[in-house]
């Protein structure tokens, strides 16, 4: 771990014991090869533990440097490994004289309950859904975190979500659709940030059942 996230590491614990066992807290070293998780407290609530690897909207945060104008990113919604609904935020960890942060505190709370219990009361009450007004503050439509999930879980989340779109039922095997499918498919992976994760361009090329060149083609088509 980089000595200088050493005080962050230490403070992991309170805030875990602080926060109770509904908020996780994880710190990256983002000074590492593998940018990995270096310290975390309740992590039964994504299923990570120490050396889990970014996920895929830490590394759009890297790769859109967000970090240059922001020192934090606040509300963003987390999809946790069984589903459950999780409200998130990261803090930046920046050194003086270093452009790029040495690492991530991220605090992930599951709302699951809450946010059942506030369309119930919005229903019961005739109150009109004001998702307008949201707070949340990231630079991508529709922002959604996949934490813990292994990268097949991932694909295989969004191309069902894909598939959804796409009207086409979730019975439909993903290698039997047509080429345009394909790429639609594709298209809307590469839209949530799947191929930033080490692995996912062969993954999904099995899983098409096409070659990865052909996934390469695909995206230079959507």
């Amino acid at each position: 771990m980089n000595k200088f996230l050493e005080p962050y590491a230490a403070i992991v614990p309170f805030l875990g014991e602080a926060l109770g066992e509904n908020v996780e807290i994880a710190l990256h070293d983002l000074t590492s090869e593998d940018q990995e998780v270096v310290a975390i407290a309740n992590g039964k609530i994504s299923g990570r533990t120490i050396g889990a690897k970014l996920s895929n909207l830490s590394i759009h945060y890297l790769e859109t440097k967000q970090y240059l104008d922001h020192d934090y990113v606040m509300n963003y919604k987390t999809a946790g490994p069984d589903g459950k609904l999780l409200r998130s935020a990261t803090y930046f960890i920046k050194q003086e004289g270093k452009t790029m942060p040495v690492g991530m505190l991220c605090i992930n709370t599951n709302i699951t309950d809450l946010k059942y219990m506030e369309v119930t009361l919005r229903k019961i009450l005739g109150i009109k859904d004001d998702s307008q007004n949201s707070d949340v503050e990231f630079k991508r439509e529709n922002p959604i975190e996949i934490l813990s999930s292994p990268l097949d879980e991932m694909v295989d989340k969004y191309m069902k979500e894909a598939l959804n779109e796409m009207g086409i039922p979730s019975y439909v095997l993903v290698e039997r659709l047509k080429v345009d499918e394909k790429i639609r498919v594709v298209k809307y992976l590469q839209e949530r940030g799947t191929f930033k994760v080490k692995g996912a361009i062969a993954l999904v090329a099995k899983k098409l059942d096409v070659s990865e060149p052909t996934i390469y083609r695909y995206l230079k088509k959507s």
